[in-house]
């Protein structure tokens, strides 16, 4: 699936502006990944990855909105302009759909910004694609504050279990018209 490009994008929820990542968010980025808390649950091995692999994960991000069209957003407070983390679809190859994901900076946490954004974008998502059915979000079993956010955003455990590096990650789900008429 690929979005075409017309005019900028820019979601505002009540606290929030989204926009797509840029290159000037690279830094936050490593910032927030070189957070072990944060890394726990985004890296193979649960440690925080090298600067350079991370400075590549984050160029792998940015490509993912050239090829596919739509990728993770930029999250930002309204009332600070403060990088607050990174929230969106995005659907890398082999992925079991477009996926909404969150990880949010550790001075943000439990502030309510995952299930906020998130919400943005999954209308975003579903306004770009009115063919998709369902989004997904992969969540490895011991991550409670992730199911905690899915349950959030309307999305429920499915049963089914996606494999990727060596976790096994339960997909949550969000079925287009149960959606909708919850967030609208």
């Amino acid at each position: 699936m690929t979005r075409h490009k017309t005019t900028p994008i820019r979601i505002e929820t009540e606290r929030l502006i989204l926009r797509p990542l840029a290159p000037q968010d690279c830094e936050a980025h490593i910032s927030m990944m070189l957070d072990p808390d944060v890394a726990a649950t985004l890296s193979p091995n649960g440690k925080p990855q090298a600067r350079h692999d991370l400075w590549r994960q984050f160029a792998s991000y940015l490509g993912h909105w050239e090829i596919r069209g739509f990728g993770w957003f930029s999250v930002e407070e309204k009332a600070t302009g403060a990088w607050v983390g990174r929230v969106g679809p995005w659907m890398p190859d082999g992925w079991p759909g477009i996926e909404c994901g969150w990880s949010i900076a550790r001075p943000f946490w439990g502030k309510g910004y995952a299930p906020e954004a998130a919400i943005g974008t999954i209308k975003w998502t579903f306004d770009q694609f009115p063919d998709l059915s369902r989004i997904i979000s992969n969540i490895l079993p011991e991550n409670t504050n992730s199911q905690a956010v899915a349950k959030k955003i309307g999305e429920e455990k499915t049963g089914e279990v996606f494999e990727f590096w060596d976790f096994k990650l339960d997909i949550w789900a969000a079925e287009r018209e149960a959606w909708r008429s919850r967030f609208g």
